[in-house]
C-alpha cells in the first residue's frame, strides 16, 4: 500500500487517540488510573428505606409510592465504614422517574454525623446516571449513610402536583477509573437538568459538583485538533484548510446549538406533564411553582377588591424572589416593590397599601417603623390576612397615612 493511502486511515486513528485523551482531560479522569473501576459497593433498590414519604420493597427494588407531608420524598440507607475518597463516582438507576421532580443526593459521615449535605443530580429518568465525587468537599471521610431525595422542581412545579410514583433500582459506588470519569463527563454535558438561573444559556457546567471542563473549551480544542491533524497527515494546505476549517466549525456549532435545542425540549417537557391536566389557558395559569405565593396574592385581591382604582400597593417579601412574585402575582393592579419606593417615602400617595409577605422587616427595620407611625392594619376578618397552610403570619397589610 502506498504512503499516500496510509494517510487517511492514519489521520482517523490519531484523530480518535487525539479526542479520547480530550476527553480524558475534560473530565478530570486520573491518567494513571484504570480503564474500569477495581473496587464496586451495589445497594439495590430494596436496601433504602423511606425516611419521608411512603414506599415498598418489590424484589430488588424500592417502588416510592407517595411523598411526605412537605411534598418531598427521601430514601436512605446505611453504609457503616466506606471510605469516600476510595469510592468516588456514584451511579445510580431509577424506573419512571418523574419530570416535574428533581434529584437530589443526601449524604452524612462519621466525621460530621449531624451535618446532611445534599447534591443536586442530573434527571435520571428510565436509566442510569452517573457523577463524580472526588472534588466535592464534603465527600471525605468515612461514611455513614446516603440517600435519593426528590421534590418538585423549584420555582416551576407547584410542591403539591410535583409527586408521581416511580422505583429506586439501585445505587453504585465505584473506585476511580477512566470508564467513571467519561461516564460522569457524558451525564454532565448531556444529562437532563431541571430549570435554573443559568438554563437559558448554559452548556454543561449547570451541576453544583461540576469539576469538568467546557463543552465550548472542549469543542474549539477538537476544532484544533483536527486541524492539526489533518495539515500534518492529509497534507491539506491553503483554502483546502480553510475549507476543512469552515466545515469542522460549522459541525461543532451544529453539534453545540442541537445540544442546547435538546436540553430546553426536555425542560419543556416537564412543562407538558404539568399542564396536561388543564382543561384551558385560565386553568394552566394557577398551575405555578409557587402556589402559596399566589393564594397570598388571592387573598390580598379580596381584601382590596373594594379599593378604588389606581390604589398604589407596595410589596416586600422576605426574599427578592418572593418580592417579585408577588408582584407578578398582584398584578394587573397598581403594584411596586416597597424598597424602591423607601428612600422617597415623603412622594408615597395617602392612602396606598403596604404590603409585607413572610418578612418582619416592618418591625426590625427603623425607617419601616416610621414610615408606619401613622398607618392601620387593614382589617379583614382579623389584624392579620392569613394565607391558608402557613404556621406563622406571612400576609401583613397596611394602609399608609402622611405624618400630619
Amino acid at each position: 500500500m502506498s504512503r499516500a493511502a496510509w494517510r487517511l486511515p492514519a489521520f482517523v486513528l490519531a484523530l480518535a487517540t487525539s479526542l479520547l485523551v480530550l476527553l480524558l482531560w475534560a473530565s478530570g479522569a486520573e491518567w494513571r488510573g484504570p480503564p474500569l473501576p477495581a473496587h464496586e459497593r451495589v445497594f439495590p433498590g430494596s436496601r433504602f428505606q423511606p425516611a419521608f414519604g411512603r414506599a415498598t420493597r418489590e424484589g430488588q427494588q424500592l417502588q416510592v409510592e407517595a411523598a411526605g407531608e412537605d411534598h418531598s420524598a427521601l430514601q436512605v440507607t446505611q453504609v457503616p465504614g466506606l471510605d469516600a475518597s476510595r469510592f468516588p463516582v456514584l451511579r445510580y438507576r431509577f424506573r419512571d422517574f418523574p419530570r416535574t421532580l428533581e434529584l437530589s443526593l443526601v449524604f452524612r459521615t462519621a466525621e460530621r454525623p449531624d451535618d446532611v449535605r445534599t447534591l443536586g443530580l442530573p434527571w435520571p429518568g428510565g436509566g442510569t446516571g452517573t457523577v463524580d465525587l472526588s472534588r466535592v468537599a464534603a465527600w471525605h471521610g468515612e461514611l455513614v449513610e446516603i440517600g435519593f431525595a426528590q421534590f418538585a422542581t423549584a420555582h416551576n412545579v407547584p410542591a403539591e402536583l410535583g409527586f408521581r410514583p416511580f422505583e429506586l433500582v439501585s445505587a453504585e459506588l465505584w473506585s476511580p477509573s477512566w470508564r467513571g470519569s467519561l461516564a460522569a463527563l457524558g451525564d454532565e454535558w448531556l444529562g437532563g437538568w431541571p430549570w435554573s438561573q443559568r438554563s437559558v444559556h448554559a452548556l454543561g457546567r449547570e451541576n453544583r459538583a461540576a469539576h469538568s471542563q467546557s463543552m465550548v473549551v472542549c469543542a474549539a480544542l477538537a476544532i484544533l485538533v483536527a486541524l492539526g491533524w489533518a495539515a500534518v497527515l492529509l497534507r491539506l494546505r491553503g483554502r483546502q484548510l480553510g475549507l476543512a476549517l469552515a466545515v469542522v466549525a460549522g459541525m461543532a456549532w451544529l453539534g453545540l446549538d442541537l445540544r442546547w435545542q435538546w436540553s430546553l425540549g426536555q425542560r419543556l417537557l416537564a412543562a407538558r406533564v404539568l399542564y396536561a391536566d388543564a382543561a384551558d389557558w385560565p386553568a394552566r395559569s394557577r398551575l405555578v411553582g409557587d402556589s402559596d405565593i399566589l393564594r397570598a396574592a388571592d387573598e390580598l385581591k379580596a381584601l382590596l377588591e373594594g379599593e378604588p382604582p389606581g390604589t398604589r400597593i407596595l410589596v416586600q417579601g422576605g426574599n427578592g424572589y418572593e418580592t417579585l412574585r408577588l408582584e407578578w402575582h398582584m398584578l394587573p393592579l397598581n403594584v411596586g416593590l416597597l424598597a424602591a419606593a423607601l428612600p422617597h417615602a415623603h412622594s408615597i400617595p395617602d392612602g396606598s397599601v403596604i404590603v409585607f409577605y413572610q418578612s418582619d422587616a416592618w418591625r426590625r427595620n427603623p425607617a419601616l417603623r416610621r414610615l408606619l407611625a401613622h398607618s392601620t392594619r387593614l382589617r379583614a376578618d382579623a389584624d392579620v390576612v392569613m394565607a391558608e397552610g402557613f404556621e406563622a403570619e406571612p400576609l401583613v397589610v397596611f394602609r399608609y397615612r402622611h405624618d400630619d
